[in-house]
């Protein structure tokens, strides 16, 4: 489902395919073009991962943009709309490079979670549930920002020692765990995306 704006927005008219450089208004082609390079993106940044490696807002930025620089203009940009899905009303955009500030602030005082080789799997993954919430209640691009904030916390999780967080148990068409944990985030409770994170993170063997 797409984004509504209180202005003119990224898509094509009466589609829910954003305008983007390839010319693709075909939603198989363009969701198949966005996976392929998400793939690509993962196996990037899993490569460069190293203990120089600092998850702070340009390295968010940076996934954002190296997955769809080539297609669409905003890659790696914050919105500068208000937007919403359904009930949920994001941050209004006015206020978004504040909310990241103070978000990555606080982030950076956590050490960027990089100490958590030997922590316990469960305040590992009440901490990933806490700064995706606020991530997810901010969405601060204008398209992709679930998926980029998985892959954020995905390399994350690997850093530490983790595989990528599963969720294939918990997603299908008609009962989206992870859309509803989504939703509680809006209304800061961290509690369901927690025992998700928790449930979906496995040591690496």
């Amino acid at each position: 489902m797409k984004y509504f704006s209180d202005k003119n927005y990224i898509y094509y008219p009466g589609t829910n395919i954003p305008i983007n450089k390839l010319g693709i208004v075909n939603p198989e082609e363009i969701e198949a073009l966005e996976s392929q390079l998400f793939l690509k993106t993962y196996e990037h940044f899993h490569k460069n991962l190293s203990k120089k490696t600092v998850f702070n807002q340009k390295y968010l930025k940076s996934l954002h943009e190296f997955t769809f620089s080539k297609l669409y203009s905003w890659a790696g940009k914050y919105r500068n709309k208000n937007i919403s899905k359904g009930h949920a009303v994001f941050c209004q955009a006015i206020h978004i490079k504040n909310q990241m500030d103070k978000v990555f602030s606080e982030f950076k005082k956590d050490n960027y979670l990089k100490d958590f080789h030997s922590k316990t799997k469960e305040k590992f993954a009440e901490k990933i549930a806490y700064y995706m919430c606020e991530l997810i209640a901010i969405h601060p691009f204008p398209e992709l920002n679930g998926r980029t904030i998985r892959l954020f916390f995905d390399m994350i999780a690997t850093y530490n020692g983790y595989e990528y967080i599963s969720y294939k148990n918990i997603e299908n068409k008609k009962n989206n765990a992870f859309i509803k944990a989504s939703k509680h985030c809006m209304n800061c409770d961290c509690a369901p995306m927690e025992k998700i994170i928790s449930k979906g993170l496995k040591k690496q063997t």
